[in-house]
């Protein structure tokens, strides 16, 4: 980031900026052959060998001096970055599986300890890139176009697939991946698991029967009306064929791998009713309007939501 005090930067600098502090590297080799002349000449002249040993330990020792000033700064300077570095780090692994940095070729600049600790194997191997890291993790090629597409989009994406770490255990993870806007080019990626439903939740009763919801999809998907239904935790028990169609999944898939609301719009209020992004399976979003209402039994006990989606058709550019 720019600052006043820095020398030859730009204030309307928009990206990363190098510091350039005073010395610079051309500034001490001037400085070093100006000791060097003025030594010299006083060796050649100076008769009394007091006046040379004064002259020569009062010039080496302000070179010592600064050289130790200058080695406990940087000494200083060094501690308080790997504080940072660890401070950073840790914040980025916040309610994350696992954290990455890439740069937009592909290239791992940052792997936080959670994903070392997953795959160590990773860690030997010679070239570490995300093509790399997809095939030491075992993901299918389909996936893995999934996830080159929505890095090479440049904008902020989720993505579902399969992954094994580095002793073949499995695990099923959705990726967030959020461009940094500076500096520029590169890509924070963050992992998480799939969570389970909370036990109090999953041990609610079905807010309706299967056969009821059956009928009740059969009459929304006449009208192309996209339909889902949740539990008291925001867990999704059912979707209907035509919604998972929209999202790009298979039938049944939503709720067979208890997806949750969050996984498919983010910071949808309990009731609402309007326009909304919806995330789809294979990344890109799908525009929608959304009208979600909260089911109640006869005490006023929340069973669960439901939503009727209308898909908005997108307008191509001209």
């Amino acid at each position: 980031m720019t600052r006043y005090t820095d020398n030859h930067t730009s204030v309307s600098a928009k990206d990363f900026v190098i510091r350039r502090r005073p010395p610079t590297l051309l500034q001490l080799l001037l400085l070093f052959l100006s000791v060097l002349m003025v030594s010299l000449p006083a060796v050649l002249t100076i008769s009394s060998k007091t006046a040379l040993c004064a002259i020569l330990f009062g010039i080496l020792g302000a070179a010592g001096w600064y050289v130790i000033l200058h080695i406990q700064r940087h000494r200083d300077l060094l501690l308080a970055t790997e504080f940072q570095n660890a401070l950073f780090a840790s914040a980025l692994g916040v309610h994350s599986k696992f954290c990455l940095i890439i740069r937009r070729d592909g290239s791992i600049v940052y792997m936080d300890q959670s994903f070392q600790a997953l795959f160590p194997g990773f860690l030997k191997e010679s070239r570490r890139t995300v093509p790399d890291l997809l095939k030491h993790a075992r993901v299918s090629a389909e996936d893995s176009d999934r996830v080159f597409a929505a890095i090479g989009r440049g904008v902020y994406d989720k993505v579902i697939f399969d992954i094994e770490d580095s002793v073949q255990l499995p695990h099923r993870v959705v990726i967030s991946i959020e461009p940094i806007l500076r500096p520029s080019g590169f890509i924070l990626l963050r992992g998480r698991e799939f969570v389970e439903r909370a036990g109090e939740a999953s041990a609610e009763k079905p807010l309706l029967p299967r056969s009821t919801i059956t009928l009740f999809s059969y009459v929304m998907d006449m009208m192309q009306v996209g339909v889902y239904m949740t539990d008291p935790a925001g867990g999704i028990i059912y979707a209907n064929p035509l919604l998972e169609q929209w999202l790009g999944f298979r039938e049944g898939e939503i709720a067979s791998h208890n997806l949750s609301v969050k996984d498919i719009v983010n910071r949808l209020p309990d009731e609402y009713e309007g326009e909304a992004l919806l995330q789809k399976k294979g990344g890109g979003q799908l525009k929608a309007f959304v009208n979600q209402k909260i089911i109640r039994d006869e005490q006023q006990k929340v069973l669960g939501h439901t939503a009727l989606v209308h898909q908005i058709a997108q307008t191509p550019k001209g």
